[in-house]
């Protein structure tokens, strides 16, 4: 940029700004890429078209009749579908039913279970019974839960 104002108008431009001759080598430069890629493109297109294999594809695709995918496939009705598994969930956590019922093991609805929780209290372990009192204290007042609600 020129500190002195009058040489720039004596020039009519600023010379050490831009250079014309670059712009015009860079526009050249951007135009010739711009041709090689094209003209590249072209000779690839045309390279593909002659490589390909037109007996391993149906040209038309709803000519025939197609094969169906392999499994799993999508769901018709996902809607209903989500609709029919929340319905068993619910019956699930809503019903009484056995789970075992050689071990007299039940199947409460969570309303019941949580009153009967709170009528009998959580099973605790004893010091004297230790780390394995835990497990068969836990075991007994399922079953005594179980067999109470019968």
């Amino acid at each position: 940029m020129a500190t002195n104002p009058q040489a720039a108008h004596r020039h009519g431009y600023e010379k050490t700004d831009a250079s014309p001759r670059g712009l015009v080598y860079f526009a050249a430069s951007i135009a010739v890429i711009v041709v090689a890629t094209s003209l590249s493109l072209i000779w690839l297109f045309n390279h593909f078209e002659k490589a390909e294999n037109t007996g391993s594809f149906v040209a038309t695709p709803f000519s025939g009749a197609r094969p169906l995918p392999p499994p799993p496939r999508i769901q018709p009705n996902p809607g209903g579908d989500m609709q029919s598994y929340f319905q068993s969930q619910q019956n699930l956590l809503q019903t009484y039913g056995w789970i075992d019922r050689q071990n007299g093991i039940v199947r409460l609805p969570i309303d019941r279970a949580m009153e009967l929780i709170l009528q009998r209290g959580l099973p605790t372990r004893s010091a004297e019974n230790g780390a394995s009192g835990q497990k068969e204290n836990r075991s007994s007042s399922i079953a005594e839960l179980g067999a109470r609600t019968k």
